[in-house]
């Protein structure tokens, strides 16, 4: 028995040693001559030493594939995991053909366009460098080949209209992808503006007349080689009288002769005869393609909504107004936008305007012209008349005739135009000076622009002086204001129709009585809110509102408006 186990286990190790050699004699090398002098030992181990570690692991990975081919497999894994791909962004540009310190006009931009340059989207790898940034935007502006590097990058904050472009400052190494995105937070574009080279504005070649170069003769290459050498001429638009340049009069001319044309038509088919007419042309004026939102808290509706409304992000005044009030569930459907309305129109009268009971005129103060709060003034009173908000009927006499004809009458200010308080306590003090009190506001009376002799003889002239002074030094304000009121055409409206609309700005100027304006005047005194009796006075004071309507109707209403007047 024991004689057979030998011989089954020498079989075995003989079937071993024979599939070793086999294998070893297909995949092996043969041995170099240092090799083949290292002495044998038994033939299990020299085939071993002899053979391929590759081929070794095959066989054992057949055999034993729990044991072999799980630890193959996980490397497998490690080695072969991808890297992330960079992310790639979609960075808005705008090349512009020459320094600017404001982004173009809409007028200018078509022409940008057709010149090959304009607005385009690029997509931009986070990792791109300086110089891979320059070569994605040579691809797109091929003009940008003209600056050799000459550019830099540009953004405007948002709003509507011309902005003010401010500079992107680069990296130590340039633009960056990373760096393009952050400065631009996904919003507007970026702007390329050359340093020193003003671009070539006409339109493009078209591809048909790419294809037939052979037939362009020399003076025509010629002309375009130094099409980037001609200088930028302006020409006066023939119809609104601004300068335009050469290149883009034409368009121009055909879009302000287009609005003109449209103008006159609809003046044509509905002339303005009352002041339901001009009210009624500028809500015909209101763009309703988006929708201007604004949404302030009840508490400092003046400052915040100044605030939020100078913003523009998403839209412009020109567009319908709907307000929203923090913290209060609502939809606007003209109640809250009236109701805000009039509250900014009472805070503009009381924060910005001076004066009493004969109109107020603007306060003098450069810090709000600076921040051109004047000028929202101007799209706030616009936006209240053409979208149902109170008229600002409370402007002095002489501002309403400056902002109609752009001219200040002299001869129609009196002492009663002055508002200031100082300038207004100074009157009073020349009035009742002496000779030896009249010196001591030497000072305060040159410092008004008045540089004559000061005596008691040149009373009168002194307070002329300080009375041109006080409406003079208003002038930049009304611009201002007067650059607001640009919305909708209110201000060429008023131009236009100046004795119409003066009822909408210059107090006292409602002349005709009727239901409703008696009906404005009442100013009842209403008990406290949840009490009994203040219900009745509400039905009382609508049984007066109803019985006057009714008269007027009736055509009996003559000898109401009589008692009222007599009265």
């Amino acid at each position: 028995m024991a004689d057979q186990n030998e011989d089954n286990l020498h079989k075995m190790a003989n079937n071993i040693v024979a599939m070793l050699r086999t294998t070893l004699g297909i995949q092996g090398q043969p041995m170099s001559g240092s090799e083949e002098q290292r002495p044998q030992g038994p033939p299990g181990t020299a085939s071993v030493h002899a053979g391929s570690g590759s081929s070794v692991q095959q066989n054992m990975s057949r055999s034993f594939p729990g044991l072999f081919r799980e630890r193959q497999n996980s490397r497998a894994v490690r080695t072969t995991k991808k890297r992330p791909a960079s992310k790639i962004n979609l960075v808005h540009f705008f090349l512009l053909d020459r320094p600017r310190d404001k982004t173009p006009k809409q007028s200018e931009e078509l022409a940008l366009l057709q010149a090959g340059m304009g607005r385009s989207t690029i997509q931009v790898p986070e990792g791109a460098c300086h110089k891979e940034i320059t070569y994605l935007l040579c691809e797109v502006y091929f003009k940008m080949n003209e600056l050799e590097g000459a550019w830099m990058l540009h953004k405007a904050m948002g709003g509507s209209g011309q902005r003010r472009l401010t500079l992107v400052s680069p990296d130590e190494m340039g633009y960056t992808g990373a760096g393009l995105f952050k400065s631009w937070g996904g919003k507007g574009c970026l702007y390329l503006l050359s340093l020193h080279v003003e671009t070539c504005t006409k339109p493009e070649v078209d591809e048909i007349h790419s294809d037939n170069n052979d037939d362009v003769d020399e003076g025509d290459s010629t002309e375009l080689s130094s099409c980037s050498q001609v200088p930028d001429v302006k020409t006066t638009c023939p119809i609104c009288q601004e300068w335009i340049s050469s290149d883009i009069v034409e368009i121009h001319a055909s879009i302000c002769g287009e609005r003109v044309c449209n103008e006159t038509e609809e003046s044509q088919a509905h002339p303005t005869e009352s002041i339901s007419d001009v009210i009624r042309v500028l809500h015909e004026r209101v763009n309703n393609t988006a929708i201007f939102s604004i949404c302030v808290t009840r508490e400092d509706v003046l400052e915040r909504g100044m605030k939020q409304w100078q913003r523009q992000k998403k839209a412009s005044p020109k567009n319908p107004l709907r307000v929203t009030f923090l913290g209060e569930t609502g939809i606007d459907n003209g109640a809250l936008r009236k109701e805000f309305l009039t509250e900014m129109v009472a805070g503009i009268q009381s924060r910005f305007f001076v004066g009493g009971d004969n109109g107020k005129t603007p306060k003098y103060s450069m810090t709000d012209m600076d921040k051109h709060h004047f000028k929202t003034v101007g799209e706030i009173l616009a936006v209240s008349i053409a979208q149902g908000g109170p008229p600002p009927n409370f402007f002095m006499d002489w501002c309403y005739n400056y902002m109609s004809t752009g001219e200040l009458d002299q001869e129609a200010i009196t002492e009663m135009a002055v508002t200031d308080p100082e300038l207004i306590d100074l009157i009073q003090e020349i009035r009742a000076a002496d000779n030896t009190s009249l010196m001591e506001c030497t000072d305060r009376i040159l410092s008004c622009g008045y540089t004559g002799p000061v005596s008691i003889e040149k009373r009168e002239d002194i307070l002329r002086s300080i009375v041109l002074y006080s409406t003079v030094r208003l002038l930049p304000m009304l611009q201002q204001i007067c650059s607001g009121m640009k919305l909708y055409g209110l201000l060429s409206l008023v131009q236009k129709e100046k004795d119409i609309c003066r009822q909408l700005f210059v107090l006292g100027s409602f002349s005709k009585v009727d239901a409703d304006f008696l009906v404005k005047s009442l100013s009842p005194v209403f008990s406290e809110k949840g009490k009994m009796r203040r219900q009745r006075e509400c039905r009382v004071v609508n049984f007066l509102q109803d019985f006057i309507q009714d008269m007027e109707d009736e055509g009996k209403f003559v000898l109401i408006v009589n008692v009222y007047q007599s009265r």
